[in-house]
């Protein structure tokens, strides 16, 4: 009798398939891992854009570091004041960072004669930040802070208060919730020279977030 014909045996595939199976979940590890770089990239990217390249944590260390100190003060009032003879006295820091203020602001500059803090007060709810210098300051005190001001001074107010003696104060009002009813924390600085590096943090940090709400690009010097 002839012999049956083999009937040839199915290839087997479980080592292939089970290749496939391995360079597929190796290939939604990599999706998964590249789509967390991503994320984190972006949220990395909205912090930066928010805090203007630091936030007030680095201006502290870098401020700090520079031999200055640094306070951050509980809100005290938002309220205008209209009578320009009256005298603010509920305020809780010197210079003020926060508190009653007049009603018509100062004009952002860069100025050689002492101004009104309870006007250049209404500059910090909007948004501004002051550097103020005392009559013991260095003689290059003026034209250090000059150049500062120099390279971007929207929002700046830059004035002598003899008062502060051989300090140097820089300035901000801010609110986590611009436009609103919040009082908001004032942030006070003083250093006894200028530090390019610190007070640039300082301003970097806060300019622009006043309770006010208003946009960093409308506070040009010569209005507000």
């Amino acid at each position: 009798m002839a012999d049956k014909p083999r009937v040839k045996a199915p290839r087997q595939r479980t080592a292939s398939t089970s290749s496939g199976l391995d360079r597929r979940r190796r290939l939604a590890i990599l999706v998964g891992v590249g789509g967390a770089l991503l994320a984190a990239g972006i949220v990395a990217l909205v912090v930066l854009g928010f805090s203007g390249g630091g936030g007030p944590s680095t201006a502290q260390g870098t401020l700090e570091a520079a031999g200055c100190t640094f306070k951050n003060y509980p809100g005290v009032s938002r309220q205008h004041i209209t009578d320009a003879n009256a005298r603010p006295k509920a305020w809780n820091s010197f210079p003020p960072t926060s508190g009653p203020h007049y009603y018509i602001p100062a004009v952002y500059g860069f100025y050689t004669q002492p101004l009104q803090l309870a006007r250049i007060l209404h500059n910090l709810e909007h948004g501004g930040v002051y550097m103020l210098y005392g009559s013991k300051t260095p003689s290059d005190t003026s034209d250090k802070l000059r150049a500062i001001y120099d390279k971007d001074p929207r929002g700046l107010v830059v004035a002598p208060l003899p008062e502060l003696g051989d300090q140097i104060a820089i300035g901000a009002w801010t609110s986590k919730n611009p436009g609103s009813a919040e009082v908001g924390t004032g942030h006070l600085a003083k250093c006894t020279e200028v530090n390019e590096k610190a007070i640039e943090a300082f301003i970097a940090a806060f300019r622009g977030r006043g309770p006010e709400g208003e946009p960093l690009n409308a506070l040009k010097p010569g209005g507000i």
